[in-house]
This record gives structure tokens, C-alpha cells and sequence, in this order.
């Protein structure tokens, strides 16, 4: 235990900052828990868009493989360059008591075939296909990139939260509790000591009242005193 001096002073210091680690743990826990709602409910969120980006870049390396085997890598390059597009994204922090997260706004969407920078008539249906299915894989790794990062950085917040209610339930409390039990022990049997002290002290002062003083005990008979 640490080494604390048993005073009054003391004891009600330490009664004072169990009540602040009692408060400190009670917001802990309150953050935690909100934290931990903000992380299911995108986690529900990003699961479901996790498991359309992974069928959508199934079927994205399907349809190029097929583009390269009838078409060619050649004819592929071709119409790549030419169906190039910026994409564009608005980062915006939140925070959520405490975790900063990050929150991505795009405009990007999949565009029809006419908007893609080649004529329909001039590729094939394969090459075209291909073309769609990657944008949409764009399209969903936008939104699932951010909630990704979003979750990382909520799960490690409520870690971190985790282990400070821990330390402040399981370490500093008790240890506040077991001092304060050192302190009022060690004052009540001073007090009790003090109290013993008083009592013989009274006891000898009410004896030395009632004894009689032995240089005025009385003279017997037929004694001369001096």
C-alpha cells in the first residue's frame, strides 16, 4: 500500500478523490457506451457494404478476364485511357466524444455507357461490362474505405476507454478504499489510546482527591506531637 500519513487531513483528501475517480469512472463508462453504439451501428453498415464490394469485384475480375481472353489487353488499354475520371471526395472530421473520424462525401457514381468516353458501337459488350463493374467497385470501396477506418478508430477509443475504468474500478479505488480503512483504523486506536489516557488520569487525579494527606493524619491518644 502506499504510504500515507494517518491525519484527518489525509483521510479527507483521499475521501475526496474517491468521489472524483467515482465520477471519472461513471463518464468513462458513459463515453464507452456510446462509443460502442456508434461502432455496431456501423457495423452493420459495413458489413452489408463490405459483402456488395466483395461480389461486385467478383464479378469485376470475371468480366476483365473475359474482356482480355476475347478482346485482348491490347484493345483493353485502349479504351482504359480513354474512359479515365477523376474522382473526387470531401473529408470531414467528427468527433464522437473524444475519436476523431473521418467522414468521406463523394459525387462519384457509375456512369451510363454514352458517358464513359468511347462510343458503345466502337467496343464490345464484354469490354463495356467490365468498364461498369469496376466503377461500381469504386463506387462501394468509396463508402466502405471510411467506415473501415471509422470502425478501427472507435474499436481502439473503446479499448483505450476500456482500460481506464479498469484501472480507476480495479486499481485506484481499492487502493483509495484500503488507505482510507489504514487511516480510520490507526485514528480510532489513537483515539481509543487517548480516551484509555484520559480515563487512568482521571482515575490517579480522583484518588490523590479522596486519600487523606498523610502529614495531617490525626494524632493518637496520649501522643505528644511535635
Amino acid at each position: 500500500m502506499e504510504q500515507v500519513s494517518p491525519t484527518r487531513t489525509e483521510l479527507l483528501t483521499r475521501r475526496a478523490q474517491i468521489r472524483l475517480a467515482e465520477q471519472g469512472a461513471e463518464m468513462l463508462r458513459s463515453k464507452r457506451e456510446v462509443l460502442i453504439r456508434e461502432f455496431l451501428k456501423e457495423l452493420k453498415d459495413f458489413s452489408s457494404q463490405r459483402d456488395k464490394m466483395r461480389s461486385a469485384v467478383v464479378k469485376a475480375i470475371q468480366s476483365l478476364l473475359t474482356a482480355i481472353a476475347i478482346d485482348g489487353t491490347e484493345t483493353l488499354c485502349s479504351v482504359a485511357s480513354a474512359t479515365r475520371q477523376p474522382v473526387t471526395v470531401e473529408l470531414k472530421k467528427q468527433n464522437i466524444w473524444g475519436a476523431s473520424v473521418i467522414n468521406v462525401k463523394s459525387d462519384y457514381s457509375v456512369r451510363p455507357s454514352e458517358a464513359r468516353g468511347y462510343t458503345p458501337y466502337t467496343v464490345s459488350a464484354r469490354i463495356d461490362e467490365a468498364a461498369g463493374r469496376f466503377e461500381q467497385v469504386i463506387d462501394h470501396a468509396i463508402h466502405v474505405a471510411p467506415a473501415e477506418h471509422k470502425l478501427a478508430v472507435l474499436a481502439e477509443h473503446i479499448r483505450k476507454t476500456s482500460r481506464r475504468v479498469n484501472a480507476l474500478e480495479q486499481r485506484l479505488l481499492p487502493s483509495l478504499r484500503e488507505q482510507i480503512r489504514f487511516i480510520r483504523n490507526t485514528l480510532d486506536q489513537r483515539e481509543r489510546e487517548d480516551t484509555f489516557r484520559l480515563k487512568r488520569l482521571k482515575r490517579k487525579k480522583t484518588r490523590s482527591m479522596t486519600e487523606p494527606d498523610p502529614e495531617n493524619k490525626p494524632v493518637a491518644s496520649g501522643q505528644t506531637q511535635m
